[in-house]
């Protein structure tokens, strides 16, 4: 069970960094596609890794290893476009609706996955309180907004589920260090790719010569460490065991979102979010479901 344990505490990291992009891109004004430059430059930082078991695995693993890395970054980018129009709880919520089930098909059709009984169970039971927590809100947001939101977000699942899947095959093929090191590699290749884009050096340089205000560079150092450490655990818990129910289990995640919105919201008013009594009844109905499907996968 250490996959679930790792996996459940890196949903909370996920969960706490998914707020601390909140306020970047909403108070700070940071562009999504700058900060997607960033977070997929970061990914340099896997060189400190080459002395520790990093290998040439062979051409057709590296170009995988580096498509895993391509649609992270791609996933990031339209994340931060779903944040920076909406609340994060909705934005974050459709996301993790989407991803789970394009990457149980897309497991279906790239890696053979023999789940049991009660992974199965679990797994749906997961993906139904997603769909519970998702559930468009009543009126307290347009719906030319509801409209865009969601489709940066139905978008940022699909990459997510490419991104999980490809992980998969390359940690099936390659140790975990090497795997990791080429993925983070291919994070650093996107971001150098969106310089190709004459408005996106433009946005970047621009960014980059505005006074750095030291809460957002601290918070901006806070998210990528909490992300980062969130995404090496995911990774190990993806090395583990099935590529659907680590994507399964993001329905801990929003659990998480909504609880941290609800405590932090009055004290920071760009994460408050009104809620409609209906709305607060459906996300307790969720995180019960949750519950259910993390006992299924204990017993299973």
């Amino acid at each position: 069970m250490f996959w679930l344990y790792i996996t459940i505490f890196s949903y909370l990291l996920f969960a706490l960094a998914n707020l601390g992009d909140k306020l970047m891109v909403s108070k700070y004004q940071t562009k999504p596609v700058v900060y997607a430059f960033y977070v997929g430059f970061l990914g340099i930082v896997g060189l400190v890794l080459i002395p520790f078991g990093v290998i040439n695995p062979g051409a057709s693993q590296i170009i995988w290893s580096l498509l895993a890395g391509l649609a992270f970054v791609g996933a990031l980018y339209f994340m931060y476009q779903a944040l920076h129009i909406g609340e994060t709880t909705r934005a974050i919520t459709i996301l993790g609706g989407t991803s789970p089930i394009f990457t149980f098909i897309f497991s279906l059709f790239f890696i053979p996955e023999n789940l049991r009984l009660t992974e199965l169970v679990a797994f749906f039971v997961l993906i139904m309180a997603i769909v519970i927590l998702s559930w468009p809100p009543k009126d307290h947001i347009s719906k030319k907004i509801q409209h865009q939101q969601t489709k940066f977000a139905l978008i940022a699942g699909i990459f997510y589920a490419a991104n999980y899947v490809l992980s998969k095959f390359v940690y099936a093929h390659q140790p975990f260090v090497s795997g990791f090191f080429w993925i983070r590699i291919g994070c650093v290749i996107t971001a150098l790719l969106i310089l190709l884009w004459p408005r996106n050096r433009k946005a970047i340089s621009l960014d980059l010569r505005k006074p750095k205000k030291q809460k957002k560079a601290g918070l901006l150092l806070g998210v990528q460490i909490l992300g980062g450490l969130g995404v090496i655990g995911q990774n190990i818990a993806l090395s583990l065991t099935s590529a659907s129910l680590v994507n399964a289990l993001q329905a801990i995640q929003y659990a998480f979102i909504f609880v941290l919105t609800a405590l932090l919201g009055k004290k920071i008013p760009v994460l408050l979010e009104k809620l409609h009594p209906k709305e607060i009844i459906r996300k307790i109905i969720a995180i019960i479901l949750i519950s259910i499907g993390l006992y299924l996968i204990t017993i299973s």
